[in-house]
C-alpha cells in the first residue's frame, strides 16, 4: 500500500495545465510552465519515411521521464492529429533520480528524442505533446504543435544522426548477460572483457512488477546487480520468471538494450520452492533405484551377476560380503560426486549431471576399462597374481572384496549420463540447495541405487537360488562379454565429436532443427509461433530413448514441421556455456530437457524427463494461439 500512497500523492501534485505557444519561435513554451521548452522538427528523405526530432530543454533542477518512469512519473507522449500515424519512438539512455525513497528514470537539462514515421510523407504533422516535468512539484503540460517537414535538410540530418548516436545498441557491450528471479528480487549478471567502471541499469516495466533501485557489485569482468521487486501496491511481488524483460545497461558512454527471458535464480529452483524436502528425498531414492534398470548400468549388473555364478561353493556369508562391498562402492562414489559438485559450486564453475562425459580423457579411461573387462570375459587373457598375494587377499582382504567395491563404484560412474524419472528433479534441487541438503540428497541417491544390492545382501538365499554351475555358464560369460564390448563401443563413439567428427543418426529426422538461443525463443513468440526445445547430448542414454521412441515418430515429426512451430535444439555433447546458462536459468542441471512455448504458454511448459507421444502432442496443441 505504501507505493500506492506515494503514487496517489504524486498524482495530486500533478497539475493539468493548458499550453500556449509563441508563433515567433520554433521553441514552444507554456505560460503555466516556465521551466521547460520543446521543439518539434521533421524531415523527409523521399524514401517512404519521415524523421522527427523532439527537443526538450529543462531548467536546472527539473526533469522529465523515460518510457518506463519507474516508481513515479509519466512518460512523454504524443496524440497525433492523424490517429493512424505509425511512429517508432527512440529513447536515449536515461539517468536515475532518487528522491524521498522514490527511484525514477528520466532526463534533465536537455534531451532529444528521434522518431521515424513510415508511409507517404505528410504535408504537415500535427498533434499534442504531453510532457511531465518535475522538481519539488510536478507539472503535466500539453503542447499543441504543427510542423511542416523539410526535405533533406543538412542541419536536420546532422542533428538526427547525433540524436540516434545516443540510442542504445543491441549488442557490443556485454559478453554474457542473464537475469534470474527469486522471491522479491531480480538478479542480473553481466560480463565484459574490458571490465566495468561506472555502470548504469534501467529496466522497463513488466506487468504489475515494480522495480526498485539496483544494488551493484563488480568483480573483475563480472557485474552483479540485485533489483528489489514488488507489485504496484507495495506488497508481495508477482512471479516474473519465464517472462520477457527489456533493459538498458550502459557504462562510460556505451549503452546496450537487451531483451531477455527471466530465469529462476540459482538456489531457488522451482522444484525447491514447490516441493517439501521429504518429497525430494523420496524422489532421490526412487531415481537412484531406477538407475539400476537403465541400459548404461546393465553391463555392470551383468558382470556382478557373473561373479556370483562363478563361485563354485556358494556361501551366504561370502555373497553378503560381496554385495555389501559393492554397496560401499556405490555410496562412496556418490559421496565423491557430492564433493566434486561442492567444489564446482564453491569455485563458480558449471554444474550438471553427467558433465564428466564431456571430458574426452574420462571417456577414454572408461572405454579402456570396459574393453579390459570384455576381453577377460571372452577369455582372451586373465590377470594372474602370485600365490602369496592371492592367499593374502583371501585371508586378510575379506575374501578379496576390493573388486566388488570397484564394481559398485564403476556402476555409479556409468549411471551418471542417465537422467531417469525423478532423478532430474532431485539432482536439480541438490545442486542449487544448501550444502547439507546437497550431501543428503546425494546420499539418498546412493541408497536408492544400492537397494537391489542391499536386498541380496540381506537375503543371500536369493542368489543361492541360481542354477548350479555348468556348461551354460560359458555361454553366459560370452553374453556378458558381448554386453561389455557393446558398452565399450558406445563409449568410444562419444569421442568422435572431440575429434571434429559427427555420428550418423540411425533414424532419419525431417525436423528443421535450429540452434537454441533465448533470442530465437523471443523472436518466435513475437511472431505468434510455438517453440519446441530439445536439449540433448550423444552421451545421454535417456535422450536417445526419447529420440527413437517419441521424437522420430511420424506424427510427432509432422507436428514439429508445422509452419507455426519453431524447433530449437541445444547439443550439450561438448561443454557449452550458453547451454549451461540456459539450463540453469530454468532450474535444470540434467538432460534431456524439453520445453514448449507458445501464444498460450508464454512462460513455457517443461515436459517430463521420459517423453511420451500424448504429452508432446497435447502440450503443442495447448500452446497454439487463438485463431482469428
Amino acid at each position: 500500500m505504501f507505493i500506492l500512497y506515494r503514487q496517489a500523492l504524486f498524482c495530486l501534485l500533478s497539475l493539468w495545465l493548458p499550453a500556449s505557444w509563441s508563433a515567433e519561435s520554433v521553441w514552444l513554451t507554456s505560460p503555466d510552465n516556465l521551466h521547460a521548452a520543446v521543439r518539434i522538427r521533421a524531415d523527409t528523405n523521399g524514401l517512404n519515411e519521415t524523421r522527427v526530432l523532439l527537443d526538450v530543454k529543462l531548467e536546472d533542477g527539473w526533469k522529465t521521464y523515460w518510457r518506463s518512469p519507474g516508481e513515479g512519473g509519466v512518460a512523454p507522449a504524443i496524440r497525433w492529429q492523424e490517429p493512424q500515424t505509425q511512429v517508432q519512438w527512440f529513447w536515449p539512455v536515461p539517468a536515475r533520480f532518487d528522491v524521498a525513497g522514490i527511484t525514477t528514470q528520466g532526463y534533465h537539462q536537455q534531451v532529444t528524442f528521434p522518431m521515424q514515421i513510415t508511409g507517404d510523407a505528410p504535408a504537415t504533422l500535427g498533434g499534442i505533446l504531453t510532457l511531465s516535468t518535475c522538481s519539488h512539484i510536478c507539472l503535466l503540460t500539453d503542447y499543441l504543435f504543427t510542423v511542416t517537414p523539410t526535405h533533406q535538410d543538412e542541419i536536420f540530418e546532422h542533428d538526427y544522426l547525433k540524436a540516434m548516436g545516443q540510442i542504445p545498441v543491441k549488442s557490443g557491450l556485454t559478453g554474457t548477460l542473464k537475469v534470474d528471479y527469486r522471491q522479491g528480487e531480480l538478479l542480473l549478471e553481466a560480463t565484459r572483457g574490458e571490465g566495468w567502471a561506472k555502470p548504469g541499469l534501467y529496466l522497463d516495466n513488466l506487468g504489475d512488477a515494480v522495480f526498485g533501485k539496483p544494488t551493484m557489485h563488480i568483480e573483475g569482468e563480472t557485474l552483479r546487480a540485485t533489483i528489489p521487486v514488488s507489485d504496484s501496491w507495495g506488497e508481495e511481488a508477482p512471479n516474473i520468471s519465464g517472462k520477457s524483460l527489456t533493459l538498458v545497461l550502459e557504462d562510460l558512454g556505451i549503452a546496450q538494450e537487451s531483451q531477455l527471458v527471466v530465469g529462476v535464480a540459482s538456489g531457488h529452483s522451482t522444484a525447491a520452492e514447490i516441493l517439501p524436502l521429504w518429497q525430494v528425498i523420496l524422489m532421490a531414492l526412487v531415481g537412484g533405484l531406477i538407475l539400476n534398470l537403465m541400459p548404461c548400468v546393465l553391463p555392470v549388473l551383468g558382470m556382478k551377476l557373473g561373479s556370483v555364478l562363478l563361485v563354485h561353493h556358494q556361501e551366504r556369508r561370502l555373497i553378503r560380503q560381496q554385495f555389501l562391498a559393492s554397496v560401499a562402492g556405490i555410496l562412496t562414489s556418490f559421496m565423491a560426486l557430492a564433493l566434486f559438485m561442492t567444489i564446482l559450486r564453491m569455485t563458480n564453475h558449471a554444474l550438471g549431471w553427467g558433465i564428466q562425459f564431456q571430458n574426452p580423457w574420462f571417456i577414454g579411461a572408461m572405454t579402456l576399462v570396459m574393453l579390459v573387462f570384455s576381453a577377460c570375459l571372452f577369455g582372451l587373457f586373465e590377470f594372474r597374481l602370485s600365490s602369496s598375494l592371492t592367499t593374502r587377499l583371501a585371508t586378510q582382504g575379506g575374501q578379496g572384496m576390493a573388486g566388488h567395491f570397484w564394481q559398485g563404484a564403476f556402476a555409479t560412474l556409468l549411471a551418471t549420463p542417465c537422467s531417469a524419472p525423478f532423478l532430474g528433479t532431485a539432482v536439480a534441487v541438490a545442486l542449487t540447495a544448501s550444502y547439507p541438503v546437497l550431501w543428503g540428497l546425494f546420499l539418498a541417491l546412493g541408497v536408492g541405487m544400492s537397494l537391489p544390492w542391499l536386498l541380496i545382501a540381506l537375503k543371500p538365499q536369493l542368489a543361492l537360488r541360481l542354477p548350479r554351475p555348468g556348461p551354460w555358464m560359458n555361454r553366459l560369460r560370452l553374453f556378458l562379454g558381448i554386453m561389455m564390448l557393446g558398452s565399450a563401443l558406445w563409449l568410444a563413439s562419444l569421442l568422435l565429436p572431440h575429434f571434429g567428427l559427427t555420428q550418423n543418426s540411425i533414424a532419419k529426422e525431417n525436423i528443421d532443427w535450429q540452434p537454441l538461443t533465448e533470442q530465437a525463443i523471443l523472436q518466435a513468440l513475437a511472431e505468434n509461433k510455438r517453440v519446441f526445445i530439445d536439449v540433448t547430448a550423444d552421451w545421454c542414454i535417456t535422450c536417445k530413448a526419447n529420440k527413437y521412441n517419441v521424437l522420430n515418430k511420424e506424427e510427432i515429426q509432422n507436428d514439429l514441421q508445422q509452419s507455426d512451430v519453431v524447433a530449437l535444439r541445444g547439443d550439450w555433447t561438448l561443454p557449452s556455456d550458453e547451454i549451461t546458462t540456459f539450463l540453469r536459468s530454468r532450474g535444470q542441471v540434467a538432460i534431456p530437457f524439453n520445453q514448449i512455448y507458445g501464444p498460450q504458454l508464454p512462460a513455457g511448459k517443461v515436459l517430463p524427463t521420459l517423453l511420451n507421444r500424448d504429452s508432446v502432442m497435447n502440450t503443442l496443441e495447448d500452446a497454439k494461439g487463438v485463431t482469428p
